[in-house]
């Protein structure tokens, strides 16, 4: 598919576009710039950051969480190699294979909003192919983050690594919420609720949320 004519500052502001999508996710292609040196620059989003795609046909904003970030060939003829190269050198000798490369991000769906009001669950209806991929602003995540809501969609994906997705999701959270550990405490709490069966694996995933260097 032809790629939808951007402008400088849509490019600027947003991750990619969606190149495929469903009720309960999506997969967006990250868009390619240059960097100071003429080289191509993909900005990539982190594992467990919120985006947000608005869509013009159905005019839904949807919230999905990246669980996934590939890179790789742009098609099966130009399938790259190992060539014992450091970057640098690659840069200077081969500058050409990085243009020969892609970016997608895999995101799964935990909410939306329809009419100035914010849903935690799955959307009527998924972002169209070609609508913009945006990283979500810190108000955005603090709103769908109120209630913990997304971690019980986050728990019943068996497709993705879900406790370093449960973890990661809510160190994002945290951070849009200025670091605040009152928010941490009720985080716990919400998990030990919905893993409350497995132990040992509620433990773990709250191992994984501590941040560093906090005791």
């Amino acid at each position: 598919m032809a790629k939808k004519a951007a402008s400088s500052d849509t490019k600027t502001a947003a991750l990619g576009e969606v190149v495929s999508s469903s009720i309960t996710g999506l997969i967006a292609e990250c868009w390619s710039t240059e960097d100071a040196d003429g080289m191509p620059s993909v900005r990539k989003p982190r594992f467990g950051s919120f985006l947000t795609v608005d869509s013009e046909e159905t005019g839904l904003r949807i919230y999905a969480i990246v669980f996934n970030v590939v890179t790789g060939p742009q098609d099966n003829m130009h399938r790259p190699s190992a060539l014992g190269l450091t970057r640098e050198r690659l840069k200077a000798e081969q500058p050409h294979i990085f243009s020969l490369l892609r970016t997608e991000v895999h995101a799964v769906t935990v909410g939306y909003k329809s009419g100035g009001a914010v849903y935690k669950h799955l959307p009527p209806q998924p972002p169209e192919v070609h609508d913009f991929v945006y990283q979500a602003g810190d108000a955005e995540i603090r709103e769908l983050s109120e209630g913990f809501e997304f971690l019980r969609l986050l728990t019943s994906i068996s497709s993705v690594p879900t406790d370093e997705l449960l973890a990661a999701s809510v160190r994002e959270a945290y951070q849009a919420r200025g670091n605040d550990y009152q928010f941490l405490i009720l985080a716990g709490q919400s998990l030990s609720n919905l893993l409350r069966s497995d132990y040992d694996r509620l433990i773990s995933v709250l191992r994984k949320i501590k941040p560093q260097g906090m005791e």
